[in-house]
């Protein structure tokens, strides 16, 4: 099944509170924009429900089939933060912090909710940068050589033998 509407961009609008879908009516071969309004949503109202909401919602699911609801959260998120008095430089700065992955964090101190968001973002991340069969740039089997330059640490769990154990 072909889809009638295709997404091409998708972005949120302040005054009067919206979310602005431009998308390709396959059907008659035309661009066209969608105006979805936002109701009863405020600085305290949760982003990824409301999201789910308006993807959900009888009258704009066929459109906003092809926008993931990663990107209809963030567009809330902007929202919420705008509400709350936020510039949107500070609210694109603090929802890239969030959804960055800090490779020096120590994830074993995470709470259950705060490392299923990380898992989340990495598996995202995995998806963007995988390589399918029939990519273009498909390569079978790469092999790559490391810079032998820097000094390597030895971990204990390196340097050890079975007989210490």
């Amino acid at each position: 099944a072909r889809m009638i509407f295709s997404a091409q961009k998708c972005g949120v609008c302040f005054q009067p509170p919206s979310i602005i879908l431009i998308y390709r009516d396959n059907v008659q071969d035309k661009t066209r924009q969608r105006i979805m309004p936002i109701r009863n949503f405020s600085r305290f109202s949760d982003c990824s429900r409301a999201a789910e909401q308006l993807k959900n919602n009888p009258r704009h699911k066929p459109y906003l089939e092809g926008v993931s609801l990663r990107q209809l959260e963030k567009l809330y998120s902007l929202l919420r933060d705008h509400l709350e008095g936020q510039s949107l430089s500070e609210s694109l700065g603090r929802y890239h912090h969030e959804h960055t992955i800090d490779p020096e964090e120590d994830m074993n101190k995470l709470d259950d909710k705060e490392l299923a968001k990380r898992k989340s973002i990495m598996d995202e991340l995995f998806e963007k940068n995988r390589k399918r069969r029939d990519d273009p740039d498909f390569v079978y089997n790469v092999e790559v050589d490391f810079p032998q330059d820097e000094h390597l640490e030895a971990c204990a769990w390196d340097t050890e033998s079975d007989e210490e154990m």
